[in-house]
């Protein structure tokens, strides 16, 4: 079968070592700058919600659901996406972005519109009442969406990159998970005890962009050396041809063979919902040990993700076939 020209650029290319290391070095700072978000608004909605166990609450499932949602859109467009190095530099510009003016913006269209619905009274509303229980909730998976959906489609976008056959698709992804998430760690901790002590709250958001700069300026340089084969004239980037994706293909296979996602996704959403109450729990409990609940959220998210990481990065020299 001859393939067209557009056929040809779906098929990832060879990915060299050097290459594939600066692709996990794009991940570690990736998860550097990720976290420093991540405490940040820890902090940033403790003050608004006047408790830290809400506020924890609120920023990890804002934060979740927009990485859910980032890696299914990710996974709905992947088939029409042609340059994903360049795709995911773009990301990363967009989280930076999002991050620094959107939503700073959009948390103070909130706390104009809690005026508006609020201001004037003769005592300051209740913050246990759950109405403005529920609009402070709102305002955080509003407010927190564009960043953390463009987190959710990076690791996808790279992995349609760097998967180039079947036997790599553990190993690959698993390894930039385990990068990921290292990255997060030092995240972690370099923001609940450098950063916002040292630097604030404002400042702090700048230090991530800053590390999402880093991480476009290395993606950009990558997708430079990547040969591109433009699409022919007159062919639509979401008409199917072969062959598709190598990632797609072998999902395809996969899901296909019993046993199949009928029993791996419920398990997979109760394993999550089950590793996040604890997370909130135990910052809890932290918080009774080193006495600041955001100390106590940098140790806690720290822990956590130093296991996930080693979690990854042994099931990435075990995950050779299904």
């Amino acid at each position: 079968m001859s393939r067209t020209p557009e056929a040809v650029n779906r098929i990832p290319p060879s990915v060299s070592v050097g290459a594939f290391a600066l692709l996990c070095a794009c991940f570690v700072l990736s998860g550097i700058a990720a976290l420093v978000y991540q405490t940040a608004w820890t902090r940033q909605f403790a003050i608004v919600f006047g408790t830290s166990e809400l506020a924890v609450a609120t920023v990890l499932a804002a934060y979740m659901g927009g990485l859910a949602a980032g890696a299914w859109l990710a996974q709905r467009f992947l088939p029409r996406v042609t340059r994903p190095v360049l795709t995911y530099a773009l990301l990363e510009l967009g989280i930076a972005v999002g991050a620094v003016l959107v939503v700073p913006l959009l948390l103070r269209a909130a706390d104009l519109v809690l005026q508006a619905m609020f201001g004037g009274q003769p005592s300051p509303p209740d913050s246990d009442h759950a109405g403005t229980t529920l609009f402070y909730l709102l305002s955080a998976f509003v407010s927190l969406a564009l960043p953390t959906t463009l987190m959710g489609a990076t690791l996808p976008m790279l992995a349609r990159y760097a998967v180039a056959e079947e036997a790599q698709i553990g190993r690959r992804i698993g390894l930039l998970y385990a990068m990921n998430t290292a990255g997060a760690v030092v995240g972690a901790l370099l923001t609940a005890f450098i950063l916002l002590p040292e630097l604030g709250l404002q400042h702090t958001i700048w230090v991530g962009a800053i590390f999402n700069g880093m991480v476009f300026l290395l993606a950009i340089a990558l997708a430079q050396r990547i040969p591109y084969t433009k699409p022919a004239r007159g062919y639509a980037l979401d008409q199917p041809r072969e062959p598709l994706p190598v990632i797609v293909r072998v999902a395809r296979h996969t899901f296909n063979r019993l046993p199949g996602p009928a029993w791996v996704l419920p398990l997979m959403l109760l394993a999550g919902a089950v590793a996040f109450f604890q997370e909130v729990l135990w910052t809890r409990m932290l918080a009774h040990v080193v006495g600041s609940s955001i100390y106590a959220f940098g140790v806690m998210v720290a822990s956590f993700l130093t296991g996930i990481a080693l979690g990854g990065a042994v099931g990435a020299t075990l995950a050779r076939c299904r």
